[in-house]
C-alpha cells in the first residue's frame, strides 16, 4: 500500500525525535498533527510548507501526496454521482480502481458497499454477493452491527432476485438476530429488514410468521416519516391477513396503503394494492365487487404497469372466474396470463394450479393432471412448501374424480415425503 502524506508527515517526525507537541508548536495543537498523520485531516498549503521547514524537507515530497488524496476524493465523488444518475457501468469501473489502489483517507468498507450496490443493480449478482460478504466480514471483526445488517439485507435482496426464497430469509433472520442484540440501529434500517421478513415469510407461504413481522414494522414505523415504508407494512398486513382469513383487518389495511400510496403519487402501487383488494373480496364471496375493481385495475395497469402486473390481474380474475365455475372464461384469462408471464417463474406456479381446477371442473383429467405437476414442479423449485402440500392435495382429487384411488394415494405419499425434505433442508440451511 503507497505511502499516504499522513504516514510520510509521522515517519519524518519520528525520524527527526520530534513530538507531536513539537511539530505543532507556534502552529496548530498536537490534536491536529494527530488527525493530520492519520489522514483524518488536510493541512492548508500554508501549514504544509511550515511542517516540511520544520521537518527540513522540501514541500514537493508532500505536494504529490495532497494531489493525490484529491484526486481520490474527486473520483470517489464522482462514482457516488454516477450512482445516482443510475450510470452504475460508469460508476463500476471508478470504484474498481479505488478498490484496487485503496486510499487510508477512504473507508474501502464505504468502497465495497457502493461497488457492491452497483453490480446488484446490473444484476451482477456472484461479485455483488462476493463484496457484500467481504463488507459483512469487516463489520463483523471490527463490530460495526449497522454494517452488517445492511449487508446481510443487501445479501437478502441478491437472493430474492434470484428467487432463491430460502437464503433470503435465511440472510434477513440473520440480520434480525444482529437488531435484537444491538442497540442505536436507525429506525428505517430495522424496518427495512423486518418488512423484508414479512415479505419473504408470505412468499414462502408462512403467513402467521408474515404476520408477525409485519405487525413489529408497524408498530416500529409509528411516528415517522416513512411513508412508503409504512405503505408497504399496510399492504402486507392487509395480506397476510387475508390468508389467515381476517378479512375485515386485511380491508382496513388494504386500504390505508391505497389512501398512503396514493398521497405519495405512487400510482402503480395503489393499483398493485387495489388488486389485493379486490382478492380479499373475492374471498368474503363479493365476487362481482371483485371483478369490477380487477377490471378497474386492468385499465390502470395499461397505463402504469407492464405485462407482469397484466398477468396477475388476469390471474386473480381466472380464480374469481373458477368460483363462479365458468370455466372456459376462467381457463381464457389464465392462457392471457402466461403468455404475459416469463417461463418458469414463481408466479405461473399459480396460474399452472388455477388452470389444474379448471380442467378438473370440465372434467379434462390427463390435463388437470398434467397442470398440476407442472405447478408442484415450480413450487418446489421456489420452496414454497405451503402451497405444494396444498397442490398435492388438489391432485389426490383429481386422480379421485377419474377414479384411480391408487394414484391418489401415492400422491399423498409423495407429498409426505417432499415436505421431509424440504424441512431436513432447512435445518441443514439454518
Amino acid at each position: 500500500m503507497p505511502t499516504s502524506l499522513g504516514q510520510k508527515i509521522k515517519e519524518l517526525r519520528i525520524m527527526k525525535g520530534l513530538t507531536q507537541s513539537d511539530l505543532g508548536s507556534g502552529m496548530v495543537t498536537p490534536s491536529m498533527i494527530s488527525q493530520i498523520e492519520a489522514d483524518k485531516a488536510n493541512p492548508s498549503h500554508k501549514l504544509l510548507c511550515a511542517i516540511a521547514e520544520k521537518l527540513e524537507t522540501s514541500v514537493d515530497y508532500f505536494l504529490s501526496d495532497m494531489q493525490t488524496k484529491l484526486e481520490q476524493t474527486s473520483t470517489y465523488k464522482l462514482a457516488k454521482a454516477y450512482m445516482e444518475s443510475v450510470e452504475y457501468d460508469k460508476a463500476i469501473s471508478l470504484l474498481e480502481e479505488l478498490l484496487d489502489n485503496p486510499a487510508p483517507h477512504l473507508q474501502l468498507t464505504n468502497i465495497s458497499f457502493d461497488l457492491a450496490n452497483c453490480y446488484l443493480h446490473v444484476e451482477q449478482f456472484e461479485r455483488a454477493t462476493e463484496l457484500f460478504e467481504d463488507v459483512l466480514d469487516s463489520a463483523i471483526r471490527s463490530g460495526e452491527h449497522n454494517i452488517a445488517v445492511l449487508a446481510l439485507n443487501k445479501l437478502g435482496v441478491i437472493q430474492l432476485r434470484k428467487e432463491n426464497l430460502l437464503l433470503a430469509q435465511f440472510h434477513w433472520k440473520k440480520a434480525y438476530q444482529v437488531l435484537s442484540r444491538t442497540e442505536g440501529i436507525d429506525v428505517s434500517t430495522k424496518a427495512f429488514v423486518i418488512t423484508n421478513l414479512g415479505m419473504v415469510n408470505l412468499k414462502l407461504g408462512e403467513y402467521n410468521d408474515a404476520l408477525k413481522y409485519y405487525t413489529e414494522s408497524y408498530h416500529l414505523l409509528q411516528g415517522t416519516n416513512y411513508l412508503k415504508l409504512i405503505g408497504e407494512t399496510y399492504n402486507g398486513l392487509g395480506h397476510a391477513n387475508k390468508e389467515l382469513k381476517n378479512y375485515k383487518k386485511a380491508v382496513e389495511h388494504t386500504q390505508d396503503a391505497i389512501a398512503i400510496f396514493k398521497s405519495l403519487n405512487l400510482i402503480k402501487a395503489s393499483y398493485d394494492c387495489k388488486v389485493n383488494l379486490a382478492m380479499i373480496k373475492g374471498d368474503e364471496g363479493r365476487v362481482e365487487d371483485a371483478l369490477a375493481l380487477l377490471e378497474e385495475c386492468m385499465e390502470g395497469f395499461s397505463k402504469h404497469g407492464n405485462d407482469f402486473d397484466n398477468a396477475n390481474v388476469n390471474s386473480e380474475i381466472a380464480r374469481l372466474l373458477l368460483k363462479e365455475s365458468r370455466f372456459k372464461d376462467a381457463e381464457s384469462h389464465c392462457k392471457q396470463a402466461l403468455e404475459l408471464l416469463e417461463p418458469g417463474i414463481r408466479e405461473t406456479a399459480f396460474v399452472f394450479r388455477t388452470l389444474a381446477e379448471v380442467e378438473l371442473g370440465l372434467e379434462e383429467f390427463d390435463s388437470a393432471i398434467e397442470f398440476a405437476e407442472k405447478a408442484i414442479e415450480l413450487f418446489q423449485q421456489f420452496d414454497m412448501i405451503g402451497q405444494i402440500t396444498k397442490t398435492y392435495a388438489l391432485l389426490g382429487e383429481i386422480y379421485k374424480s377419474r377414479g384411480d384411488f391408487l394414484a391418489a394415494t401415492e400422491s399423498l405419499q409423495k407429498m409426505q415425503s417432499i415436505v421431509e425434505s424440504n424441512l431436513r433442508e432447512r435445518v441443514l440451511i439454518m
